[in-house]
């Protein structure tokens, strides 16, 4: 049988659908759907992983800036809600940290890099949709953090995924601070408001 490979495009609700199938890929395995759409910008996914922990997913492949920004003010609406989200999803089991945010996007914002290296609960995927033959499938890489003076780079991911879903782990060369792009206006924005 011939392999037909093609990068392709779909509507915003058919990538959510593939991200809810990629859902142990991205928040790891034994992972569970609780909110397929929330009502907030960008409508992020909501899910509980393994050990009853909230995982928010934002995603945006043609605005990677709303997809970061988006996700964090959904990752605080929700840090605030938890008590409110422990008696509606028994899923959750009582927790009381907050959420961990995945952000999935077609490359990378400054804003994103930046936001990745401090802040622990945020994971970044870089995403690209292919057409194999006729299926529709997504191809997901985890981002790892850059790494800090006297510490190991995070290379903890995924192994790829046999099929059409995949995470293959990369590493990033440290980073000058002096080199990344300026953040933007709606990035700096937010980061001041914290």
């Amino acid at each position: 049988m011939k392999l037909n490979i093609q990068a392709d495009r779909c509507d915003r609700e058919t990538l959510r659908a593939l991200l809810i199938d990629a859902a142990d890929t991205l928040a790891g395995s034994g992972s569970s759907l609780l909110e397929a759409t929330l009502p907030w910008d960008g409508h992020p996914i909501l899910l509980a992983d393994a050990d009853a922990h909230p995982v928010l997913v934002s995603f945006d492949l043609d605005d990677n800036g709303a997809a970061l920004l988006g996700g964090l003010q959904a990752s605080d609406r929700l840090a605030m809600a938890l008590p409110w989200l422990n008696q509606v999803y028994e899923a959750l089991q009582q927790q009381h940290r907050p959420p961990r945010l995945i952000v999935v996007t077609r490359e990378p914002s400054p804003g994103t890099r930046a936001a990745l290296a401090g802040n622990g609960s945020l994971e970044l995927f870089t995403c690209q949709v292919l057409r194999i033959n006729e299926d529709l499938g997504v191809l997901l890489e985890k981002q790892c953090r850059t790494p800090t003076p006297g510490s190991q780079a995070d290379t903890a991911g995924t192994a790829p995924r046999p099929a059409i879903f995949a995470v293959a782990p990369t590493t990033a060369p440290p980073v000058n601070e002096a080199d990344l792009p300026p953040l933007s206006e709606q990035e700096a924005a937010y980061f001041e408001q914290l």
